[in-house]
This record gives structure tokens, sequence and C-alpha cells, in this order.
């Protein structure tokens, strides 16, 4: 029997001005100023139905305004059912959802996927419904980058579609959660899918580049424990033949079209 192979569509939801000091780690570097990162998603094709990993943000100005963030937009032809259109699909199409984990640029358009299942991890909701950030930061609020519409709606008018996951679990052939605990956040994991180009790992935020991170074995700025951090990287490094951050702009390069993936994305 053959196995299951899949293709993978990065998708850009979005832009922000961010820090340079979120690639350094504990921001130790001489570079300063803002730097200008995709928000992507990533769609799944080869299954019984399309998968979405990630979701992308709730609006731009919620996150200026709520979050107290630097410059965020969503240019047109960016938004979740518009970059879903450009590859024939509407978001009524979507019928599973991974998160990798959920802060605000990651869970922001779950309510715009009406028959969706999302699956996270428990440790990731519960952080994120009592986040346990400072009352006064300057900026990222309390809430520590979760949106507290986007928990609302996991644990309320979602909640049917919510499938709550406890560490390691394959979705289907070929495609594995596995949790990277306390890493960039209490619950983070990581989507590994099969494709025709090896093992692609999807893996949110714990990876902001795969050269300034994966390739030199230094983490990015934000994480929650330093151990399990380094032994993430070294995990995701072992198991994948390609690395996929959401804010890398490397997946964004030149695209074979008869597979979708990248030229310059993969694992040295």
């Amino acid at each position: 029997m053959s196995k299951a192979v899949y293709k993978i569509v990065p998708l850009r939801l979005g832009e922000a001005e961010v820090g340079k000091v979120l690639d350094a780690f504990w921001s130790l570097t001489k570079s300063s100023g803002p730097i200008t990162v995709p928000i992507l998603a990533f769609l799944v094709l080869g299954g019984p139905h399309p998968i979405l990993v990630d979701a992308g943000m709730r609006s731009a100005e919620r996150a200026m305004s709520v979050h107290r963030l630097g410059p965020h937009r969503v240019p047109i032809g960016q938004s979740l059912p518009e970059a879903l259109a450009l590859h024939g699909l509407k978001p009524a199409d979507i019928g599973t959802c991974i998160l990798t984990h959920l802060h605000y640029d990651h869970a922001g358009g779950c309510e715009a996927l009406p028959n969706a299942r999302f699956i996270v991890q428990r440790s990731e909701l519960a952080a994120a419904a009592a986040p346990m950030g400072p009352k006064i930061l300057e900026f990222g609020s309390r809430e520590l980058f979760y949106d507290r519409l986007d928990v609302a709606a996991l644990v309320h008018t979602l909640w049917d579609q919510v499938d709550l996951i406890e560490g390691d679990e394959e979705i289907l052939e070929g495609i594995d959660c596995v949790l990277y605990a306390n890493t960039h956040t209490p619950g983070s994991q990581a989507v590994y899918v099969r494709t025709a180009q090896g093992v692609v790992a999807i893996v949110g935020d714990i990876v902001r580049k795969v050269d300034a991170n994966i390739d030199t074995g230094i983490p990015a700025g934000l994480f929650y424990d330093l151990e399990s951090m380094m032994r993430a990287m070294k995990d995701i490094k072992k198991r994948a033949d390609i690395i996929w951050p959401t804010h890398d702009p490397v997946v964004l390069e030149p695209i074979r079209e008869d597979d979708f993936l990248p030229l310059r994305s993969f694992k040295t």
C-alpha cells in the first residue's frame, strides 16, 4: 500500500513590523530597529479534505490597539478568504485547522472556518485562557500575545469543533502533531507533513528563521524554557527535511509548480 503524500501551499495572511531582537537569543544582538515579516498559514492538500495549519490574525487594527504592537497590515488579496480563493477554495471547504499555538497571529481566523475541526494542545488552550503576564506591559499586554476574543471563540462558539490533544498524535496518515512544551509557548506544537520532497515541519514560532536558529542552534528571543527550546530545535532538525516557520520570508521564495515547495527551504 502506498503511503499518503501531501502538497503544502504557504498562504500569506498579512505582515507585521517587529523588532529585530525577536530573532535573537535573549534579545542579545547589535541589530536594532524594525523588520517586516510575513504572517503565514499553510494549506495542506491531498487528504480527504483541505487542511489549514494556523489561521492568521483577527485584524491588523486589533493587533496594534489591544496588544500595543507595531504596524500590522493585511494588504488586498491577503485576507484568509482571498488567499484560499487563489487555490479555488472557500473557508467552508477547510475540514481541519491545526493550530501550532494560540497567539493572535495564528488563531485569529478560526471563526471564518465554519466546517473545520480545530486541533490544539490542551495545555496551550489552558495557557491562553489564563496567561501569567504582568498587568502592565509597554507592549504585548498582560495576555502575552493571546487574544481574548480568539480564546472565547474556541471555548464557546466553536467549542463543539475543538479537539484537544495531549502530546504527540497522528492526525492522518503522514500528518503528525508533536508537542514541544514550554518552548515558544506552553503548548506549542509542530506539524510534520509527508510530501514528495520529504517531511516538512511546520513549526509555528518555535523557530523564527531557519538560518538564524536551526542552522546555528541558537534559539529565537521568545521562549519559556531554554532547555526545552534547545531540545525542540534539535529534534525538529532530526525529524524534518524541510522546516517552515511562520515568519521566515524564505518560505515565500521561488516555488516549484509541480509540488508547491520552495527551492531554498531545505535543511542543510
